[in-house]
């Protein structure tokens, strides 16, 4: 029997352990699913051009994560209702989320009327990245900014400091997930057609500080934009967005070879999209 003494306590305390691995991934996955659980905005039914009366038909609810909600999003029945019988500033496709910016505004059709509440509207120079040419207002974009920083031991001069009297470079992440109100001198409904003016300036909504950042970044120097997919509204952490040296670019390199190793795309069947996986042979996973 006391042979057998310590076998017992072993099932016991095995026993324990698998409830006590149970009891914690089931908390795992709800707090997983609590953090991804969507929240009903208003979302176009059907496409919507621009300058349409909007009617209950052409909406519905769509459930998106809070953290990816935009801050002008419609939400609710009650703002809704504030909503129908207005026009539309800009078009709108099928599945894409109504923002308030999208609204003509009913007291006046000046820029002003576009501005979500909480934030203003800010033009900068976009030298790099996506043409301006090639967005439009209402699109999504993140701004990476590019600068020369000073050496260490450098002494710069009183006058007309700037970062650009260092040669070592640094590459980063400003801002992520802007909407973009105007570009060049035109927005609206006119800027989608005959072209813009205004060479490369583009009108970005931002909070306070971050057009603080913005006119302090394009000061010292270079500012480019990623266009972003319709409807993606991902923030990634800092952490996942490294400061681009010359120092760190090799070990940057290795890991965005590593990421793309595995890619998931859409791939069109008919009337409907598929997502699949896709290794870095270009063929999609499983096939030859």
């Amino acid at each position: 029997m006391k042979n057998r003494t310590p076998i017992i306590i072993a099932v016991i305390i095995g026993v324990l352990a698998i409830f006590s691995i149970h009891s914690y991934v089931k908390r795992a996955e709800k707090a997983t699913q609590d953090k991804l659980k969507g929240m009903p905005v208003v979302a176009a039914k059907v496409n919507i051009a621009a300058g349409a009366e909007l009617s209950l038909e052409m909406f519905a609810p769509k459930e998106v994560p809070e953290q990816f909600i935009p801050a002008q999003a419609i939400k609710g029945s009650a703002e809704l209702k504030q909503i129908l019988g207005r026009k539309l500033r800009v078009a709108v496709k099928a599945g894409q989320l109504v923002l308030w910016s999208d609204l003509v505004s009913e007291a006046k059709s000046g820029l002003s009327s576009a501005i979500p509440a909480g934030e203003g509207a800010f033009t900068v120079g976009i030298a790099k990245g996506i043409k301006s040419g090639l967005i439009q207002p209402n699109d999504h974009i993140d701004v990476i900014g590019s600068f020369a920083l000073p050496k260490p031991a450098q002494s710069l001069p009183n006058t007309s400091a700037t970062w650009r009297q260092g040669s070592d470079m640094v590459n980063v992440v400003l801002l992520q997930n802007v909407t973009v109100l105007a570009l060049g001198d035109s927005f609206g409904v006119e800027s989608r057609v005959g072209g813009v003016s205004g060479g490369g300036d583009v009108t970005l909504s931002l909070t306070l500080p971050e057009a603080q950042l913005l006119m302090f970044a394009s000061a010292h120097g270079e500012l480019g934009a990623v266009l972003r997919r319709d409807g993606a509204n991902d923030v990634k952490a800092r952490a996942e967005l490294p400061r681009v040296t010359f120092d760190a670019i090799d070990m940057i390199v290795g890991d965005l070879d590593g990421k793309r190793a595995m890619r998931i795309i859409e791939v069109q069947k008919g009337s409907k999209s598929e997502s699949v996986p896709v290794l870095n042979t270009g063929k999609p996973q499983g096939e030859k």
